[in-house]
């Protein structure tokens, strides 16, 4: 979907060729001097290069950068796009390898029905529907599909060719999962006799002992409770990709009193300048501030609070006295208010010149004289759209349509927009020269008072001898101590802050603490040992990290000694149930009366009315299907018990049972055959659940070599 995302914006595109572009150039540089570029990895004996993966990371960043209106990738989310692209290329192998084996492909008869058939691809549908009227442009679709060859226009066909072979590729691995859901079926015979142990509803009382009721001191642990609960749920403790796991000693960059008592004598003297001073206000804000001078006009709801608050009460020229907002002061003046609509929408028609490439040929003059002509067609009743269409230059999915954006967000645009009527249409010249927009005004929001405010901060943050201070402590430590063990015990003695995390190969940041690239590539280094301490002190953006190595974790499954600690509660409970259960059996064997088990086991009787076998739920208990099938088989009049529950200890008593009531004005039959219907339902979504974890059988069968830790 991405893709189909940016086929809406060419200049994102633009962008994105660029820069893939760029990065092929330094590539190709590096390759004539004689460099290699190391791999990044293999995927079941499939190399991924730097380029391929490189070309990949560009093009998801420029998708969202189009679709979330981002101009930059932010740190975090460079690292978690780098994830996506790895686990996708990770998929289409694998399940490429699968797909050809099966000889899975999807034609071009099958490709032409996606585009204007019977059977629309989703992404296209989303993608070429008119908003207006929900109708699925059949014809300018197939109009592309059948004359691709003549399009002059080298970036669209470019955004085509990609859009094309996402939608093969999700169409083909469509195909690939209904046939392995298919391969589930559930017979007449289980679903029937499922079906009919939902047609007796059970009244009953309960008495269920907790395994909270037992204190961990009533259990002993031995080495045999451990190797048999891992025995039993191995399964559960496979590590699907490396893990490494740490503990960090955390030394904050906090300011001291002193360096508090200093900015604020640096906050007074700025207050007392920013009210007498004759600079330009700009380049005087611009000076001070840690924060440039913004002259976007803004709600008084877009400034934080308790600025929001008092800005409403402010004129022109007004000064807003300094005040602590978060983790700055902050200081203000007035600039000047205005009343302006908060959000704009306009339809925009790109006609451009030879400047702009692109295989454009019109001069300067020609793109002008266009443009008028556009303008004045429109001005006498051609529809925008088909304005787009016949003469835009720029994207014409959407018929030209920019929608609703904010007040400040449509560019060298927004002031002609802003200051003409809606309904008016008008020419604006590129700035660069490159041709000219006819933008038509199609919607502004009611005006409201808005605030261009010259905004002054200044951060509260540590001085330099404090930062020096923090980071000479956190040496001392790191340099004392060589082993995770000593460093813990260390830790604790001294009362500092340790924290543990859970480290996966790309990630960025770890237990609430961000920018930490150089940790996990530390703790992902061949020669980083388990239980050592790191020999340099790591820093984040506001703390020192003393980091040591505890345990690595390969792929597969854990060894049972990794796995005690994160097994030790489970194996506890079982002790727990191990205990109650004998305590049950007992209190049964001498008395078959709910309310007298109930006090011997130190608990209550809780009435159950219409326990069903095919009930989700256990009523207030919540899952516990095996309470409800030991209900359902007993009968009326039985003792049921002890059952081991997910939450304790069940003894109940079935009182009555008797027919599940049919819903009025329908047959015995019929009710019988939405029972089964039910039932095919909930073992063909179980079924489909199941399926759709045939990637993560592959890839836990796939031998994938990932080096990226190496090089971001």
């Amino acid at each position: 979907m991405g893709i189909i995302g940016t086929i809406r914006k060419h200049s994102g595109w633009a962008v994105a060729i660029v820069g893939i572009a760029i990065v092929c150039f330094i590539i190709g540089d590096l390759t004539k001097n004689g460099n290699k570029i190391p791999d990044l990895g293999k995927i079941d004996g499939r190399t991924i290069t730097s380029q391929v993966f490189n070309a990949r990371v560009a093009e998801y960043e420029e998708n969202y950068k189009a679709q979330t209106g981002a101009l930059n990738v932010d740190n975090e989310t460079e690292y978690q796009i780098r994830e996506q692209v790895w686990q996708s290329l990770v998929q289409e192998t694998l399940l490429g390898e699968q797909m050809a084996k099966l000889g899975i492909e999807v034609g071009a008869r099958e490709l032409s029905d996606m585009y204007s058939g019977d059977f629309i691809h989703p992404y296209l549908r989303q993608s070429f529907t008119d908003p207006a009227t929900g109708q699925y442009n059949y014809q300018y679709v197939k109009s592309v599909a059948d004359n691709f060859d003549q399009i002059q226009d080298t970036l669209f066909k470019t955004q085509w060719i990609q859009m094309e072979k996402q939608i093969k590729e999700d169409r083909a691995q469509q195909k690939y999962m209904s046939m392995i859901q298919g391969a589930f079926y559930t017979p007449n015979v289980m679903a029937k006799y499922l079906a009919e142990l939902g047609t007796t509803s059970s009244d009953c009382r309960v008495a269920m002992a907790s395994f909270q009721s037992v204190s961990d001191d009533e259990v002993t642990l031995k080495d045999e409770d451990y190797k048999k609960y891992y025995d039993e749920h191995k399964a559960e403790l496979r590590v699907r990709d490396e893990i490494r796991n740490i503990d960090f000693v955390l030394f904050p960059i906090n300011p001291t009193q002193e360096d508090l008592a200093n900015i604020k004598e640096e906050v007074d003297s700025t207050w007392t300048e920013f009210q007498t001073t004759t600079e330009d206000l700009a380049f005087f804000v611009n000076d001070v501030s840690e924060t440039q001078y913004d002259s976007t006009f803004m709600k008084a709801s877009d400034f934080p609070a308790p600025f929001d608050s008092i800005i409403v009460h402010k004129g022109e020229g007004s000064f807003i006295e300094p005040m602590v907002v978060g983790n700055a002061w902050m200081m203000g003046k007035v600039v000047k208010t205005d009343m302006r609509p908060d959000s704009l929408r306009a339809s925009v028609i790109w006609v451009l010149n030879s400047k702009a490439g692109a295989q454009i040929s019109r001069t300067e003059e020609q793109a002008k004289h266009l443009a008028d002509s556009v303008a004045a067609l429109i001005r006498g009743g051609m529809p925008i759209e088909e304005a787009t269409n016949q003469f835009s230059d720029g994207d014409k999915s959407k018929g030209g349509d920019e929608g609703w954006q904010k007040d400040g967000q449509y560019g060298f645009l927004n002031d002609e927009i802003l200051s003409n009527p809606v309904g008016s249409v008008v020419v604006v010249d590129h700035p660069q020269g490159v041709g000219q927009c006819v933008v038509a005004i199609t919607g502004k929001t009611t005006p409201m008072k808005k605030y261009r405010v010259a905004l002054i901060t200044r951060n509260m943050v540590p001085s330099s001898a404090t930062e020096k201070t923090i980071y000479n402590n956190a040496t001392k430590f790191a340099g004392q101590y060589r082993t995770h063990d000593e460093m813990i015990a260390a830790a604790q003695e001294q009362n500092l802050m340790v924290r543990n995390a859970q480290v996966r190969i790309m990630d960025n940041s770890i237990a609430g603490v961000a920018n930490v690239r150089e940790v996990v590539q530390w703790t992902y280094e061949e020669t980083t040992q388990e239980n050592t301490v790191a020999d340099k002190v790591f820093n984040s953006d506001n703390a020192y990290l003393v980091v040591a190595l505890k345990d690595v974790y390969k792929k597969g499954i854990l060894p049972l000694e990794q796995a005690r600690p994160m097994i030790e509660n489970n194996v506890r409970l079982e002790k727990k149930a191990e205990l109650l259960m004998a305590r049950a059996e007992e209190a049964m064997g001498s008395t078959k009366d709910i309310n007298v088990l109930a006090q011997k086991m130190g608990t209550t009787v809780d009435s159950l009315n219409g326990v069903n076998f095919n009930d989700y739920y256990l009523q207030k208990y919540g899952m516990e299907p095996k309470v409800q099938a030991a209900i359902t088989a007993a009968g009326k009049g039985k003792m049921v018990g002890p059952v081991k529950g997910a939450n304790g200890v069940y003894m109940v008593q079935v009182d009555n049972t008797y027919a599940a009531p049919v819903p009025e004005g329908v047959s015995a039959e019929d009710a019988a055959k939405s029972r089964i219907e039910g039932i095919r339902q909930q073992m063909q979504q179980a079924n489909s659940q199941k399926a759709n974890s045939v990637f993560t059988v592959l890839k836990d069968q796939a031998k994938i070599v990932d080096q990226r830790n190496k090089f971001f």
